[in-house]
């Protein structure tokens, strides 16, 4: 009583002495309130407040909500609150804040980084430039800033706790998020909740990813700190602490950081091998190889498993040199093993390396190797192993083999469409077309993949084959081709983040543009692919990718009959074949020399060139990069007045396109010239090629297909299903609401965020909504 007695008396001094105020206004300002825990001053400073006059306010800074009557106020609309997130500066207010700090503009470089560390906190911006205003701008990090931060948080935040909040903060930092199941799987406390509950009132540093459930995550810089103060003061706690988290993780991701944290390589291993099937179906190559590189390299080196997932990596980004290494590694492990069925799989996919990198001998060898396991073969490796065969064959010159083994591989894949994967490896590009008799099995190929994306969630491969346009494009009828087209350019944007994809796309719009007769942008399209080759990601093989291109954009020059441009290809044309291309670049080589011969007049080393290209095309053919030289070598005999030759080497070309049913290699060549040589038909057989000029006329008449559309990029590389998902994260909703709005489970939820933040490369919910808005959004 007489302590309440006391408090009324200073209240009511404090009141009198305020209302004597002159003024209009009166603020009063009181600043760390955290600090106070004395409940008799708390409740003198709440009677304080509520019997203030009206010209007076009261303006509190807290880093927790005071115990005062906040409820009430907040209720009668006498409250104003400024909230962390209210706090948060954007670019446009650092900008401004470190130049009233220096007197001069900060540079944009600068204040992007310490946006990206801090998150736009005040007090952490003003110590990352006050940092760099005292280094050199050669050796400034916004790293060197962080010993002045962790020395904030030290004197500020930590040291304010009661021990029991700080220990628990401390063993939870290794947690990348907090929610009651995961923090007691680390501290073994059982009131974890109530914890939570606590540390959110106290509004340390962190955020809410889920306010029904409080999931919370601890602001990076933050974490860091208590990450660097759990190893200072229990030294090698962290790894038993993430072993114990592993445990208890139900997002498989999580579980394998935690163990790769914990140096328990064996689980992590396990884990890994256990969802890298589905995270490669996904296109998810960048996460797996995190992990993998996180091994010792005995591990990488000692374990087949390891080394056989690092070379599919690298086979994911096309690099197919750099994948040799290791899957010749697990190789030798699986035979140590006597594991055939784990080598079966793993020749297959050197088999695909040593394709790549021109060295047909030391494949040739792999694929006698498997051969002798082929009686434990499944069908899936049967369907594989009938890929490789196909492709061999198109390398070392058989055309007439590819087409058998297409057609067995489908066979096979037929009995059991899971038998697609991994025989459908890069089938979705333009290699077999134009090969005798591959259209049909490569048009059945598209049926089965399509027919399997309508049951299950199918690897990007599969999906891609699926959406393939060149089965319209080689058979010649314009309408259905541009209709394939737009799918195969939805299902484009969504695979943005895969470059063999924008290859095959590019080549095929460029064919298709070069067509009807939009030159430039065709020209354009080819400009892209040598773009895409020569980033660093293609290394060492970007010189046997760059051959067909050159090759297909001297294709487009021949069709606009451009002399100049290709005297321009014409250095890159006396270049010979190198040990890493195959074979029918002597074909290519020989066909544009020749084309350019005979733009140029010069028509007797346009004979010699084109009939060398005619010989070799007899074996090695790529129609879709060369074209077929006999069309060519027709005009030349015409031009020269032979017309009996003339027709007698255009012949075999229209009685080939009536046999395969496709017009694919007359699409690629200049239109006057075809006209020339169809009225050298025979007046009596002019009936038998009428159906071919009926679909080239359709090409003929047509203005030119915009590419606008077709390359418009979108930068992902998510599912329709992340992308929904990720929407709903833009719209705000949490994870129980997504749930509920797609009919999934919670846990299928977070996945889908999980796989959303590493595909993209961001750290939170707010950096995904943001990308949303600025790449999808703005588009619907």
């Amino acid at each position: 009583m007489d302590n309440a007695h006391g408090i009324r008396i200073a209240v009511n001094g404090l009141v009198n002495a305020v209302s004597t105020y002159q003024g209009q206004h009166l603020v009063l300002i009181m600043d760390d309130l955290h600090r106070v825990n004395d409940r008799g001053a708390l409740t003198l400073l709440d009677n304080l407040i509520n019997q203030l006059p009206i010209h007076c306010a009261f303006i509190i800074g807290s880093r927790t909500p005071p115990n005062l009557s906040l409820p009430r106020w907040r209720a009668n609309g006498e409250l104003g609150e400024i909230l962390t997130a209210d706090l948060q500066f954007n670019e446009h207010d650092a900008m401004a804040f470190g130049a009233s700090l220096f007197g001069k503009p900060i540079p944009e470089g600068l204040v992007r980084q310490a946006l990206k560390h801090t998150k736009g906190w005040a007090a952490g911006l003003n110590l990352v430039f006050s940092t760099a205003n005292n280094q050199t701008k050669a050796d400034f990090s916004v790293n060197r800033a962080d010993r002045h931060l962790f020395d904030y948080f030290a004197a500020e935040v930590l040291a304010d706790l009661p021990t029991e909040l700080r220990e628990f903060l401390l063993h939870c930092s290794i947690l990348p998020e907090l929610d009651p199941h995961r923090c007691k799987a680390v501290t073994g406390l059982n009131e974890t909740h109530l914890i939570l509950d606590e540390l959110y009132r106290r509004n340390l540093f962190l955020t809410a990813l889920d306010d029904r459930a409080l999931v919370l995550k601890l602001h990076d810089l933050f974490r860091d700190y208590l990450k660097c103060e759990l190893e200072l003061r229990y030294p090698g706690l962290k790894e038993e602490l993430h072993a114990k988290a592993a445990v208890a993780e139900p997002v498989l991701p999580l579980a394998i950081m935690h163990w790769l944290k914990a140096k328990r390589w064996d689980e992590a291993v396990t884990l890994i091998q256990s969802c890298s099937t589905s995270l490669m179906a996904e296109g998810g190559y960048a996460l797996l190889e995190r992990w993998l590189n996180q091994l010792p390299e005995h591990i990488q080196h000692d374990r087949p498993e390891v080394a056989q997932l690092k070379g599919i990596c690298k086979w994911a980004r096309y690099d197919f040199l750099g994948m040799r290494v290791p899957l010749e590694l697990a190789c030798a492990g699986y035979r140590r093993q006597g594991d055939t069925a784990s080598l079966a799989y793993t020749l297959f996919m050197l088999s695909r390396s040593l394709h790549s990198i021109g060295d047909l001998k030391s494949c040739s060898k792999v694929l006698q190797e498997a051969n002798k396991l082929k009686t434990e073969f499944g069908l899936q490796m049967s369907a594989a192993f009938h890929s490789v065969g196909a492709l061999q064959a198109l390398a070392i010159g058989w055309p007439t083999h590819v087409a058998p083994h297409l057609e067995a591989m489908v066979a096979a894949a037929e009995q059991d469409l899971a038998n697609l994967f991994p025989a459908i490896s890069d089938a979705f590009n333009s290699f077999y077309y134009g090969m005798p008799n591959t259209l049909k099995p490569l048009r059945h190929l598209r049926m089965l993949c399509s027919a399997w994306c309508e049951w299950q969630n199918v690897h990007w491969m599969v999906e891609a084959m699926a959406n393939t346009a060149w089965p319209e494009f080689w058979y010649g009828d314009h309408a259905t081709t541009v209709q394939a087209m737009e799918r195969q350019s939805r299902f484009q944007q969504r695979m943005a983040a895969v470059p063999a994809l924008w290859l095959d796309f590019h080549q095929l719009n460029s064919r298709v543009l070069a067509a009807k007769g939009d030159f430039e942008q065709a020209v354009a399209a080819e400009h892209s692919n040598l773009q895409i080759v020569g980033s660093d990601e293609f290394g060492a093989t970007a010189r046997a990718w760059r051959r067909p291109i050159l090759f297909n954009l001297a294709c487009v020059y021949w069709m606009a009959q451009n002399q100049q441009g290709l005297a321009e290809l014409m250095p890159h044309m006396q270049l010979k074949r190198q040990p890493e291309e195959w074979p029918f670049v002597a074909t290519g080589l020989a066909l544009v020399k020749g084309r350019h011969a005979l733009l140029s007049g010069n028509l007797a080393e346009a004979e010699i060139e084109l009939v060398r290209a005619q010989k070799l095309y007899r074996h090695w053919r790529y129609p879709v990069f060369i074209g077929n030289p006999s069309i060519t070598l027709a005009y030349l005999r015409m031009v020269q007045g032979q017309l009996e030759t003339a027709w007698a080497e255009f012949k075999p070309v229209l009685e080939e396109a009536i046999n395969e049913d496709s017009i694919g290699p007359l699409l690629m060549e200049p239109q006057s010239l075809l006209a020339d040589l169809f009225a050298l038909i025979p007046s009596d057989e002019q009936y038998r090629y009428l159906d071919i000029q009926h679909r080239l006329k359709g090409w003929q008449q047509t203005s030119p297909l915009s590419s606008t559309n077709l390359n418009k990029k979108t930068p992902h590389n998510l599912s329709d299903r992340e992308l929904e998902v990720l929407g709903r994260i833009a719209a705000g909703d949490c994870n129980k609401q997504i749930a509920k709005i797609f009919n999934l489970s919670p846990h299928t939820v977070k996945r889908h965020v999980s796989n959303i933040l590493n595909k993209l490369d961001l750290s939170t919910r707010g950096q995904a909504a943001a990308w949303w808005r600025q790449h999808i959004g703005r588009t619907e």
